[in-house]
């Protein structure tokens, strides 16, 4: 069943069979592309197939936790455990192994190194009106768009 979704500041609305589901951004480890449709995989083992192109998917998330391994997969770098730079390969959490392109290898080699010890926000976090908080700087919408607002 592929489904539709909604992007609301930290929250995206996928409808399913039996209404609409939430799941904060943070949540969402990896997703794959296969036109015209997206397989997104979040914690807790949940998968949806929603149609949507990849500009438009990457555009409504917050673009400092993800990255793009290849054409067709982007990860959220909270959730990669083990990154195998001879193999050009990430493995997440869930033990899924995401090739990287031969480009994209040195790009994520930089990125790992300087990668500040970030992890996804506890559900408290998600959920917090303050948004001068340090903790949502990776994952809330209206802080990315206060801080290219600045500039």
């Amino acid at each position: 069943m592929n489904f539709q979704i909604k992007f609301d500041d930290r929250i995206m609305g996928i409808s399913t069979k039996s209404g609409i589901e939430t799941r904060y951004y943070g949540e969402l480890m990896y997703f794959i592309f296969n036109k015209p449709y997206c397989d997104l995989y979040f914690t807790g083992n949940k998968k949806y197939c929603v149609e949507i192109s990849l500009k438009d998917l990457i555009e409504n998330l917050p673009s400092g936790a993800f990255f793009k391994c290849k054409r067709s997969a982007v990860v959220n770098l909270c959730y990669f455990k083990a990154f195998r730079k001879r193999e050009r390969e990430i493995e997440m959490e869930d033990g899924k192994k995401i090739e990287l392109s031969k480009q994209n290898v040195p790009d994520f080699g930089k990125i790992f190194s300087n990668l500040p010890c970030i992890s996804p926000p506890c559900r408290a976090c998600y959920e917090c009106d303050d948004h001068a908080c340090e903790n949502q700087i990776v994952f809330c919408r209206r802080k990315k768009n206060h801080q290219n607002a600045k500039r």
